[in-house]
């Protein structure tokens, strides 16, 4: 029965764009959840490819790919098919080694074929990725980070200072949304909300200014330490935070609480 699941009548209110929802509302909803849908962030493609397409066209000469997050791992593989085709998965058993921030990044990868990755073995973020790597001997080697329009530059500088050559794609971009949903807005003001999840700083950041002070009227639910400390900076720290940084951590998180 609904009521004997743990977030029976619990409002969850999911910030990531909306085709990217589908997982995270399915995990929530098992567990009972009502589940509402406000993106505050839209991924775009690159303004220009001819970076990445250089990239693509000199992988198999890199002897580290850096992926940042998911949604790098899709753009650049889609247009591996585009600029590569047949070549690539002739070749696809002479990838450079392949490290991946986290788990999902993983997991998206091995959707595209690429299942030999190195993970972090704790902190699924670029302060992991320095501490894996640099027990690699990295000094002289070709790195491509590819990545997304925003981000730190502690993984490059630090990949610089070991010895590395670093090299970075932007092979997407992440654009604040600003139109709210009135009905939203009144859930969240009204404190009919009693969870809204932040799975990137990109997405705390523009959550904070679409929302103001309302956010106060509700739960805040971060899926990383990184995404913490922004929505800290922003002035609104978290009540849970996923251990793991992955979605299935983040519903866990609020099960939890």
């Amino acid at each position: 029965m609904p009521e004997n699941l743990p977030l029976f009548n619990q409002n969850i209110l999911l910030t990531r764009p909306v085709h990217q929802c589908d997982e995270l509302k399915r995990l929530f909803e098992e567990q009972g959840a009502t589940v509402f849908l406000q993106p505050t962030i839209e991924i775009l493609p690159p303004s220009d490819w001819r970076s990445v397409d250089e990239a693509i066209t000199t992988i198999f000469e890199y002897d580290i790919l850096i992926f940042a997050s998911s949604n790098g791992v899709h753009s650049f593989f889609e247009r591996v098919k585009v600029v590569l085709r047949e070549n690539f998965e002739k070749n696809a058993g002479n990838l450079p080694l392949i490290v991946a921030t986290g788990l999902g990044t993983s997991e998206t990868l091995a959707r595209y074929g690429v299942k030999d990755v190195l993970l972090p073995s704790e902190r699924y973020d670029a302060e992991g990725i320095i501490a894996l790597l640099t027990g690699q001997q990295i000094a002289g080697k070709r790195v491509l980070l590819v990545r997304g329009n925003r981000g730190r530059t502690l993984l490059p500088d630090e990949l610089v200072r070991l010895g590395a050559t670093v090299e970075q794609v932007c092979v997407y971009q992440s654009v604040d949304l600003t139109t709210l949903s009135p009905q939203i807005a009144s859930l969240v003001q009204c404190g009919k909300i009693h969870w809204v999840t932040v799975t990137s700083s990109a997405i705390g950041r523009s959550l904070v200014r679409m929302f103001g002070d309302d956010l106060r009227h509700t739960k805040l639910a971060s899926i990383s330490p990184i995404t913490s400390q922004t929505l800290t900076e922003c002035g609104f720290p978290p009540t849970v935070e996923a251990v793991g940084a992955t979605l299935p951590a983040l519903v866990n998180a609020v099960i939890g609480f």
